[in-house]
């Protein structure tokens, strides 16, 4: 017998990995045989895992002869098991003089994938406004799968405003022994975040000696600080003196 058998290899196969990075239980199928004295085996060199990609399996029929056939069928290894991420804890930080929060040391998050992780990126700015900031970490494997996870930045302004008082003002009473419409100057200040409002608690009439001013400086967070200025009221002020009706009188 000189006659070979024939083999017609089953369709070509598709297949995803599992956790070990690899397609196993992969279903082939069942080649199409025939001879005309018989066939005795049908073999395969299929692996018992199959790697990511394409891989070529040579299917051999053998007839009662001895006389023997190829064929090939293609199994095709794809990963769609997307890789985990879990993001580091949330952070809180500072503003610099800038307003703004730089070199925030965010951490590292933990990843993993059955068949590697090739990248882990964040989106997180150069430097972090006031307020909350949502960095998004994105982890992608060796196959392109990705997946993310969100971790907030919290950036707070503890950097109180400055404040320095006008000079120290010297005044007169008036006819009512006060001293009014005092001109107290403006104080210099200065903040980080922004000034919101400067204030003082002078009074409307400054009474005669030494009364001392406390300006207030409030920034855009709520940050305060405070300087004193001294108004000093002096009475410059005569007095008035009418004197009495001239006298007659006769000796004693």
């Amino acid at each position: 017998d000189n006659v070979v058998p024939t083999i017609t290899c089953p369709a070509a196969v598709a297949a995803t990995t599992n956790s070990g990075c690899t397609a196993t239980g992969v279903a082939l199928g069942t080649p199409v045989t025939a001879d005309n004295c018989g066939v005795a085996s049908v073999t395969n060199n299929a692996p018992g895992a199959f790697p990511i990609g394409v891989t070529n399996v040579t299917w051999t029929v053998t007839d009662n002869s001895g006389n023997t056939a190829t064929c090939t069928q293609t199994v095709t290894v794809t990963d769609n098991v997307v890789p985990t991420i879990t993001c580091p804890a949330n952070v809180a930080a500072t503003t610099n003089s800038g307003c703004t929060a730089t070199g925030v040391a965010l951490g590292t998050p933990v990843t993993a994938d059955n068949c590697g992780v090739a990248s882990v990126t964040n989106n997180a700015p150069g430097a972090f406004p006031i307020g909350v900031t949502n960095v998004t970490w994105t982890v992608t494997d060796n196959s392109g799968n990705t997946a993310t996870c969100t971790q907030t930045v919290t950036v707070t302004d503890n950097i109180v405003p400055s404040i320095t008082c006008p000079a120290a003002v010297a005044t007169t009473t008036n006819s009512g022994c006060t001293a009014t419409g005092v001109a107290l100057g403006t104080p210099v200040t200065a903040d980080n975040c922004g000034v919101a409002s400067v204030v003082n608690n002078a009074p409307v009439a400054f009474p005669i000696g030494v009364t001392t001013v406390t300006w207030t400086v409030t920034d855009n967070s709520g940050n305060t600080a405070t300087c004193t200025q001294t108004v000093t009221v002096t009475d410059n002020v005569v007095p008035t003196i009418t004197c009495p009706a001239a006298v007659a009188a006769t000796t004693n």
